[in-house]
């Protein structure tokens, strides 16, 4: 199968191919560079942040999240006297966390989708030529044309799916790390919110 993908990049269908190529470094970038952020430089908001959010010690929590996204969220929220007020301004930094967490994720979606399609459209292609081959011409170049743009459509869809599956697979994956990077973050900010009545709830 791959030497006859291979091969296909010097047939008609060559530039569907060129496009899924390309559609598929950009899917293989975004997975790589989305999973180091959200397996391993944001995999867990570290213990130390949570214990000083348990304590009351907001200064100490936002040092001690480091590069998490949860750190940009806490320090919105801890310079802030009510509770009411840093729940307010945490939700406010919370929105543009989520960005940074779910960045070019959705990319991903799109790329499954657009692959399938010009696979498709190279499909439609690759069979256009194949019924073209059955016009004016003798036994042997309808034989060699209908061969050709089959092998274009056979070669096209394949392409496409296999650059969809994966960055849609990829796609599912990092959605629900980025979920689970969210959650810790909506985690810490109750934790931050809450810590912020106890004294008053004792007054």
């Amino acid at each position: 199968m791959l030497d006859s993908l291979l091969s296909a990049f010097g047939g008609p269908g060559a530039s569907f191919l060129y496009v899924l190529t390309a559609l598929a470094a950009f899917a293989l970038t975004v997975t790589l560079e989305r999973t180091w952020c959200l397996l391993v430089r944001w995999g867990a908001l570290p213990d130390a942040a949570r214990d000083a959010l348990e304590a009351g010690d907001a200064a100490a929590a936002v040092g001690a999240a480091g590069a998490h996204p949860a750190a940009a969220v806490l320090d919105a929220g801890a310079g802030q006297d009510s509770a009411d007020a840093a729940w307010e301004a945490m939700s406010v930094a919370s929105v543009e966390a989520e960005q940074v967490v779910r960045r070019r994720v959705g990319a991903l979606g799109a790329v499954g989708n657009l692959a399938t399609m010009i696979g498709l459209l190279g499909t439609v292609y690759g069979l256009m030529l194949a019924f073209g081959a059955l016009g004016d011409a003798s036994a042997g170049e309808r034989a060699a044309k209908l061969s050709e743009g089959i092998a274009t459509a056979m070669a096209t869809t394949a392409c496409g799916l296999l650059v969809a599956i994966p960055s849609l697979a990829a796609h599912a994956w990092l959605q629900s790390r980025a979920d689970a990077v969210m959650a810790q973050v909506e985690t810490a900010a109750g934790r931050l919110a809450l810590a912020k009545r106890r004294p008053a709830s004792g007054d």
